[in-house]
This record gives C-alpha cells, sequence and structure tokens, in this order.
C-alpha cells in the first residue's frame, strides 16, 4: 500500500507547516494552465528552478490522471513546510489498488505492456506515475472523503521558507 500524506511528511525532512492552499480547479476554464502557473508562483524564491519546475511536472501529471481517469471534481493542496512542499490532487475515484505502490511495480507494468506492442517501444500513455515516482522525495495515495487524493512531497534544498 503506499503511504499516506501523514507518512511522507513523518519520512521526510520538510519541518513545520509554514502554509497550507487549497484550490477548487472544476470552474476553471484551463484547469492544468491554471495550476502550473500557480505552483510557479507559490514556489517562486522558495527553491531553484528546476526542483519548481519537477513538482509543476508532477501536479500536471497527477491533475492530468484525475481529469481523465476520475471526472468530476478535482481540487489541489499545495502546503508549504520549512524545507519542502506537498502538492495534493483530490479527484472523485474510489479506487486506491490500481495505483502500484513503488517504482519497480510501475516499471514492470511498463514492461508488461510494451511486450505485446510492435517493434517493444514505450507505450504513448501510462507513464505519468512513473514521473511522478522520479520527480518527488516521494508519493501516496489515500482515501478522502470526495474520493481519493493523491500527495506528492518535494525536498526543497536552499529552501527559503
Amino acid at each position: 500500500m503506499p503511504p499516506t500524506a501523514a507518512d511522507l511528511i513523518r519520512e521526510l525532512p520538510l519541518g513545520q507547516l509554514v502554509d497550507h492552499q487549497f484550490f477548487a480547479l472544476t470552474a476553471k476554464e484551463e484547469p492544468l494552465a491554471w495550476a502550473r502557473e500557480t505552483v510557479r508562483r507559490l514556489l517562486h524564491g522558495q527553491t531553484d528552478q528546476d526542483r519548481i519546475d519537477d513538482a509543476v511536472l508532477v501536479v500536471t501529471e497527477l491533475l492530468t490522471n484525475a481529469i481523465r481517469h476520475a471526472g468530476g471534481p478535482v481540487s489541489l493542496t499545495l502546503d508549504l513546510y520549512e524545507k519542502g512542499v506537498t502538492v495534493g490532487i483530490v479527484d472523485r475515484g474510489r479506487d486506491i489498488t490500481a495505483l502500484p505502490a513503488d517504482v519497480a511495480s510501475l516499471l514492470a507494468s511498463l514492461q508488461d505492456e510494451t511486450r505485446g506492442e510492435a517493434g517493444g517501444g514505450l507505450p504513448t500513455s501510462g507513464r505519468g506515475l512513473y514521473l511522478v515516482s522520479a520527480f518527488a522525495s516521494g508519493w501516496g495515495v489515500e482515501p478522502a472523503r470526495e474520493g481519493k487524493v493523491v500527495t506528492a512531497a518535494f525536498c526543497l534544498a536552499g529552501s527559503g521558507a
């Protein structure tokens, strides 16, 4: 079972909570563009540009998954800590068992998918959680009142928070 947001916060050196932001994205005309810009703005001055880009990529992947697979209302949370940040995407999906718990299972599922393809190339979709695992310091999923929340945590080297 993947870790919960509380597990990630306990396991990673994030420090004390400094700020909490919640955004309902359902009514946004361009939720992906809006979320990318908002994450960039809120993390500006908190860490280096590469780490901001990592967080933006992860939010984009999680939000795309939520819109594509869960439907219905989606929201974004951003919790800024002394030495890190967590981003959470809440959607109406209830099935948390379909999400792999680790990178090894993500890679195994990608290899299974490519075995049946001509030329053995990588699939053009289905790699979002691999990217989340590769760029976040940790991630997890847990049930939420509205459905489920997928949380990614980032340790921010040189954090100015």
